[in-house]
C-alpha cells in the first residue's frame, strides 16, 4: 500500500469506526517518501549551486580578462544566489530536530521541510531572481554606455536582450510557483491531514 492510499483510507473512515493500521509499516512508508522529498532537494539545490559557481567563475575570469568591471559585479552576485542556498541549507539542517524514530515525529520534520521549500518557491524573486536581475541590469547598463556611440544595431540588440531575460525570468517565476501549487501545498494538505488525525486518534 502506498503513501497515499494509506491517506485516503485513513481519511475515508466516518464516525467512531477504527482502522487498525500497521505503525511499523506507516512509519517506513512517510521514511520512505520523506527520503525521496530530501533527495530531490537535494539535488535540484547542487544543480542550482553548481550552476552558480560556474558563472561567477565564467563571469570573473572575462571581466580580468577583457577588464570590465560589470562583469566582476554580475560574477559577485551570481555567487551570492549559491552561497544563499548554501548557507539556507546548513541553517535548515540544524534547526531540524533529532529524528527519535516516532512516527509523528517524522511527519512534523517532513511537513516543515515541505513549509520551507514552499517559502523558498514563494519567495524565489527576492533571493534568486532579484540578484540576476541585477546582475544583468548592472552589465547591460556598462555596456549600453560602452556603445553609446554605436549606430542604432547595438541598442536595438541590447533591447531585444532585456525583452529576452525578462520574459526568462517571468517563466521561471511562473513555474517555481506552479510547483508550489501543484505539488508542495497539496504534500503539505496531506502531511498536515496526517499528523491531526494521528494527533486525534492518541487524543493529543
Amino acid at each position: 500500500m502506498t503513501f497515499d492510499e494509506l491517506q485516503k483510507t485513513w481519511q475515508s473512515q466516518e464516525g467512531d469506526f477504527r482502522l487498525t493500521i500497521d505503525s511499523n509499516m506507516l512509519l517506513k512508508e512517510v521514511q520512505r517518501n520523506k527520503r525521496y522529498f530530501e533527495s530531490a532537494i537535494f539535488w535540484r539545490d547542487v544543480r542550482e549551486v553548481g550552476v552558480a559557481f560556474l558563472m561567477f567563475l565564467f563571469f570573473l575570469y572575462f571581466g580580468l580578462k577583457m577588464k570590465i568591471w560589470s562583469l566582476h559585479a554580475t560574477a559577485l552576485l551570481t555567487l551570492s544566489v549559491g552561497v544563499f542556498m548554501v548557507v539556507d541549507r546548513i541553517v535548515q539542517k540544524r534547526k531540524r530536530p533529532e529524528l527519535t524514530g516516532a512516527l509523528m515525529v517524522y511527519i512534523e520534520n517532513s511537513l516543515a521541510q515541505v513549509v520551507h521549500q514552499i517559502w523558498l518557491l514563494k519567495n524565489v524573486l527576492w533571493w534568486y531572481l532579484l540578484p540576476l536581475s541585477i546582475a544583468i541590469a548592472v552589465f547591460i547598463g556598462h555596456l549600453a554606455w560602452l556603445i553609446r556611440d554605436l549606430p542604432g544595431r547595438g541598442l536595438i540588440f541590447l533591447s531585444v536582450y532585456c525583452v529576452f531575460c525578462v520574459l526568462l525570468f517571468w517563466g521561471v517565476y511562473l513555474l517555481n510557483q506552479r510547483a508550489v501549487r501543484k505539488e508542495l501545498n497539496p504534500r503539505k494538505e496531506e502531511l498536515e491531514q496526517l499528523l491531526n488525525s494521528l494527533k486525534n486518534a492518541n487524543g493529543v
